[in-house]
């Protein structure tokens, strides 16, 4: 079935402007056990005309996008399954660990309460096998954050195009009204780096809060995120009146944040987003939709 629903959205990508938007809902994604507790959706990125869809615990679905629609090719389990690998937010990022394959490393925030082989909120940098069978584990990156930087769970997504590696999340949690919202940046590591590298926060090149540069108060559940030209997209909300589902939109270089309401266009939690040819695709619960300004 195909939703077609008009919205007024702030749009960032080129060649869209601010108008009436539709958006349109692409299908059920292919999840495994995808109805069943604790195999929630969760990461999702694109490259070229690839989609790959994570679930709690690491499951990687790998989609091949058209102008029609997607095709499921592969499914798997990430070197980096675990009950304690929440898969919140995945990123591609630039170098591949051979020029033949058909994807870059592939970046996993952990993103978990509870420690992954005794360190928590991990970043993991995965290489996807070249026939999208598996993945194998490359490197693991730990933010040594011994300020208490930050709360409940840190999430990690990669700046491409600046080759820069953002950190964000709450200071305590989102259920306590003194909650803030941490941004941290660090330069993206090489994979020559080692298997292992620690960042440290006196590495950071940026460490703020984004209520204490902006004025902005918001409280949201921490869900995807997405960089693309400066801008910080992060789709939030369960599509409920008691938590509408909004896209916050945070300028990296100016410090100013807009709020987007995707509550009458999409459905059910929303979970991670990226684009393709020009338009934002949004992972839900319910499944993929895709923001465009065809009428």
């Amino acid at each position: 079935m195909i939703k077609r629903l008009t919205i007024i959205l702030l749009v960032f990508l080129s060649g869209l402007n601010l108008s009436a938007q539709n958006a349109r809902f692409l299908g059920p994604l292919q999840g495994m056990n995808h109805r069943q507790k604790g195999y929630s959706y969760q990461g999702m990125d694109i490259y070229g005309d690839w989609l790959v869809s994570c679930q709690n615990k690491g499951i990687a679905t790998i989609y091949k996008l058209s102008n029609d629609g997607f095709a499921k090719v592969s499914q798997f389990n990430l070197a980096t399954f675990s009950k304690v690998n929440h898969a919140n937010v995945i990123s591609f990022g630039v170098e591949k660990y051979d020029a033949n394959d058909p994807l870059p490393v592939l970046y996993v925030s952990q993103s978990h309460k509870k420690p992954y082989e005794g360190r928590k909120d991990l970043l993991f940098a995965e290489r996807i096998l070249p026939d999208m069978s598996g993945s194998t584990l490359l490197q693991t990156i730990f933010y040594d954050d011994k300020n208490n930087d930050f709360g409940y769970a840190l999430q990690w997504v990669v700046d491409p195009k600046n080759q820069m590696l953002y950190g964000y999340g709450n200071t305590i949690n989102n259920n306590d009204p003194a909650n803030r919202h941490r941004i941290i940046k660090f330069r993206l590591p090489k994979l020559s780096e080692g298997d292992q590298v620690v960042l440290k926060s006196e590495e950071a090149l940026e460490n703020y809060l984004i209520e204490d540069v902006s004025g902005f108060s918001f409280n949201p559940i921490g869900q995807g995120l997405y960089i693309l030209d400066d801008m910080l997209y992060m789709p939030t909300g369960l599509g409920k009146e008691d938590a509408l589902s909004i896209l916050y939109v945070w300028d990296l270089k100016n410090k100013t944040m807009k709020e987007i309401n995707l509550q009458s266009c999409t459905t059910g939690e929303l979970e991670d987003m990226s684009s393709y040819k020009g338009h934002f695709y949004i992972q839900g619960q319910d499944g993929l939709f895709v923001l465009t300004d065809e009428k």
